[in-house]
């Protein structure tokens, strides 16, 4: 596809910051790639005679890369707004009980309306830590991958597994049955039974990534995602990445989103740190990324994921609905560690849109200290959200800026929408002000997905419908079962033992 975007007004680290950005600009797309972007004059003259041209027109509109979430969960769409005032650990232990089965057909509706929301807010990358309420079996990772293909939106793959659960083994050991809940019976099994799931899921996704690593002409990518540092041995994660990097694939594991979790990963580990742990049995690198990374606080661990450029993914909306708390952005940043954004799953934010996230994530820090020249900036959330959510997909220097030679993945936003009238400092704007109701286009590898403010690629008002159609199916929009409610209790008891504990020094 051939496409020029002519006289846009266009996001600009460079430009002055009274309004970052430059004008009257025009960007010239051939195949998937920016062949050019510079003055309209300039590239007009250069877009001549070129056959099957396409032209959109960018006056009073703003060319901005694509936001990229780098960690969300997208079965969790059927779940959004049903639970709330819950922290993490019960509210896991309702989600065991509620969530229901996936059917490979609801997996590809789940993640179609993922990509849609997120298309029509101005992402242009999701990566999905994908989660299935039973065994995995090739059709469910085929069926999200398919949707993903079908919307156009630029997609990575990551499903999750485990092999031991050392939250469990603190519930032994503090007096809590947490085995017999719904959440222990699906991670309480022995060790070699657990071993052995992990090595046929490890067939599975071999063959699955083998199918779709690359498919779309790049755009579809497979990850590996080891549910959480409390949740895996050393060994798993050695596995899970000799796997990945066997694909060209990179590693996506939840990482110490809550205190009873690096309270758990402590107790297991003689003392250390999940970083420290990691970085002692040497799987953290620049294809390791570690959505939440709330719990991160020593020197030794900061400069652990500078050292090996291992990523932290920031997910601002989820750590303060479940009251997890906030990771150390600044001092992260001041490290020179690459951050990522992400919208987390829909139950637990409850939605996909990115520049709710970023603007999250430039605010919510505020509070930490008085001091302004601590906070974090518009500009920092913003890159946050495009150049580090590119690192996290193994994107770094192809998506998630304006250049030549880069991938096409650029958004249009309408400058005379009210959520960005007056036009002032293009970074403040997109994070402070919110620009999803002023998406206007969207173009994913070159092809244009979101042409005035609609999504071109597939049917989506056919695939909401038949979404809405299916949701009555799952537990969780039906009175909850005596059993689910006995867990969570129980769950209650265990979380405040641990917060108890940790609250005093333990």
């Amino acid at each position: 596809m051939k496409l020029l975007i002519e006289h846009c007004d266009l996001l600009d680290p460079r430009a002055p910051r009274t309004r970052s950005a430059r004008a009257d600009q025009s960007i010239l797309v051939d195949g998937m790639r920016i062949t050019a972007i510079g003055d309209a004059a300039d590239i007009a003259m250069q877009a001549q005679n070129q056959p099957g041209l396409q032209v959109i027109d960018g006056r009073h509109h703003l060319a901005i890369p694509g936001l990229i979430s780098a960690h969300t969960h997208s079965p969790e769409n059927f779940l959004r707004g049903a639970v709330e005032r819950d922290p993490l650990e019960p509210w896991l232990v309702w989600l065991y009980g509620t969530c229901g089965q996936h059917t490979a057909r609801d997996h590809y509706l789940a993640a179609a309306m993922s990509a849609i929301e997120m298309l029509l807010s101005g992402c242009t990358g999701s990566l999905d830590h994908l989660w299935h309420g039973g065994p995995w079996s090739y059709d469910i990772l085929d069926s999200t991958m398919q949707a993903y293909r079908d919307s156009g939106i630029r997609a990575t793959v990551a499903p999750m597994f485990d092999d031991h659960d050392y939250v469990l083994d603190a519930g032994d050991a503090l007096g809590h049955d947490l085995r017999a809940s719904v959440y222990g019976i699906a991670h309480g099994a022995d060790d070699a039974a657990r071993r052995a799931v992990l090595l046929d899921n490890l067939d599975i996704f071999d063959d699955w990534m083998t199918d779709w690593q690359g498919e779309a002409n790049g755009r579809l990518q497979t990850f590996l995602g080891p549910g959480a540092g409390q949740l895996v041995t050393a060994e798993c994660l050695r596995m899970t990445l000799d796997l990945a990097r066997k694909h060209g694939a990179g590693m996506h594991m939840h990482c110490v989103e809550t205190r009873v979790q690096d309270y758990c990963i402590r107790r297991a580990h003689e003392g250390r740190t999940v970083i420290q742990w990691m970085y002692d049995e040497g799987v953290l690198g620049p294809d390791v990324t570690l959505p939440h990374s709330v719990w991160i606080r020593s020197e030794a661990d900061l400069d652990h994921l500078a050292k090996t450029g291992a990523i932290p993914v920031h997910n601002p909306a989820a750590n303060l609905k479940l009251g997890s708390g906030l990771m150390a952005l600044r001092e992260m940043l001041d490290h020179g560690i690459t951050v990522a954004i992400g919208v987390d799953g829909a139950c637990s934010n409850d939605n996909q849109n990115m520049f709710e996230s970023v603007k999250l994530a430039a605010l919510a820090h505020n509070l930490k200290s008085y001091d302004p020249k601590t906070w974090i900036s518009a500009k920092e959330a913003v890159d946050a959200a495009t150049v580090g959510g590119a690192a996290a997909m193994l994107l770094k220097g192809e998506v998630g800026v304006l250049q030549a030679g880069k991938l096409a993945d650029i958004v249009l936003l309408d400058e005379h929408s009210p959520v960005l009238s007056p036009m002032n400092d293009a970074y403040n704007m997109l994070a402070y002000c919110g620009g999803s109701a002023a998406v206007k286009h969207v173009i994913v590898n070159g092809e244009h997905v979101v042409k005035d403010g609609r999504i071109i690629t597939f049917d989506a008002a056919a695939i909401a419908q038949e979404f809405r159609e299916r949701v009555d199916h799952f537990p969780f929009r039906h009175e909850i079962d005596d059993r689910t409610k006995k867990d969570v209790k129980i769950c209650y008891a265990f979380w405040w033992d641990v917060m108890n504990r940790v609250s005093n020094g333990e």
